[in-house]
């Protein structure tokens, strides 16, 4: 009987695991955590001031391991996140800020600043850094990085603006 309860437990505890990975404090690789700050600044001021509050009470919850708040919090969380299309295993602590501050400038004014050409090369770099990061290619990731700071950089647009606001596909944004 022992042994029933013990592989029960194991079986259980496996079979949960995935529902806790979001409760994880650092659930993300290093790429991840590269550019964790990608999310920050697209939300409205209220949306982010409501997320900062939420992900406040979901970390107090977090250290007290109170599952339901844990749940609750994280719910909410993701609500917001859904209304602004950042993918659902997407890091809280990337989206939100310690201020609650949402951002110090509005992205969109540097959306549409690159020449055709530079555009075009920025959105091929976004392209492959999207891929070499789905891939966890490290040394590519940071090539295509390079390519879009330097396009960056010639526009004047700050390094933490999130790279796929600048690539043409974000225009809906």
């Amino acid at each position: 009987m022992k042994h029933f309860l013990g592989i029960l437990a194991v079986l259980l505890t496996f079979g949960l695991a995935p529902g806790w990975a979001q409760s994880d404090p650092a659930p993300y690789n290093d790429l991840d955590r590269a550019y964790a700050g990608q999310w920050q600044g697209r939300l409205s001021d209220d949306d982010q001031k409501e997320f900062n509050e939420q992900y406040g009470k979901w970390q107090k919850a977090n250290s007290e391991n109170d599952r339901h708040e844990i749940d609750e919090h994280a719910r909410k969380m993701q609500d917001i996140m859904s209304r602004y299309r950042i993918p659902g295993d997407t890091p809280f602590d990337a989206i939100a800020t310690s201020t609650g501050d949402s951002h110090r400038y509005d992205i969109k004014q540097f959306q549409g600043r690159f020449s055709m050409d530079d555009q075009k090369h920025f959105d091929e770099a976004y392209e492959d850094w999207v891929e070499h990061r789905r891939k966890n290619d490290r040394g590519d990731v940071a090539k295509d990085e390079g390519k879009m700071l330097e396009i960056m950089a010639r526009y004047n647009i700050p390094r933490d603006v999130p790279y796929d606001a600048l690539a043409s596909g974000a225009r809906g944004h």
